[in-house]
């Protein structure tokens, strides 16, 4: 099966890192391709749902993974440097974070939805943006990359991102912002 260009370009943003988390794994294709990559040494799958985590195993049969039903962090008790929480709403991101552990891990963040919210919740909860990427994959995902510690964001950077909105690649996104946002305002 084809992996979609989101998957493959979270599973690229594992490099550098060991130990892997991955929490709503659901096949389990971003630890297969990271894998498969030599990208990293190991990894933790995490799902909510058995069924997904099932796949997952046989995704990744052969690869050194630890397999965990876990409600987010609840029942991750393994240490890991990075955890990737893709693919889910910026509330749901933010649930899950509330519970995550104490430390300098890394945590990719890719909310399908109101990036906006995410990153007000980092500011509130002890967690910096160390980064921001933008790709296209029939829609534009914007990938964080934080760590715990403190960060004061503007407006402006809530809605563009402080990052973000000096990278020439997000301007096609920003161009697509205010399109639709032109669609709905009175004439």
């Amino acid at each position: 099966m084809a992996r979609s260009k989101r998957i493959q370009y979270l599973a690229q943003l594992t490099q550098g890192f060991d130990r892997v988390l991955d929490i709503g794994t659901d096949h389990g294709f971003v630890l297969e391709i990271a894998f498969k990559n030599h990208w990293i040494k190991s990894a933790i799958a995490s799902d909510l749902r058995e069924k997904p985590l099932e796949q997952a195993k046989k995704n990744l049969s052969g690869y050194p993974v630890e397999y965990v039903i876990s409600n987010g962090f609840e029942n991750i008790k393994q240490d890991f440097d990075l955890a990737i929480i893709a693919g889910m709403g910026a509330y749901l991101i933010s649930d899950i974070l509330d519970k995550a552990p104490q430390g300098n891990q890394i945590y990719f963040l890719q909310a399908n939805e109101k990036i906006e919210v995410l990153r007000a919740y980092l500011v509130d909860h002890g967690f910096s943006i160390m980064d921001e990427y933008i790709m296209y994959d029939k829609f534009y995902y914007v990938i964080l990359k934080v760590q715990r510690g403190q960060m004061v964001l503007s407006e402006e950077d809530l809605y563009l991102g402080p990052k973000l909105k000096e990278k020439p690649e997000a301007l096609p996104y920003y161009m697509k912002k205010i399109s639709q946002i032109a669609k709905i305002l009175p004439k």
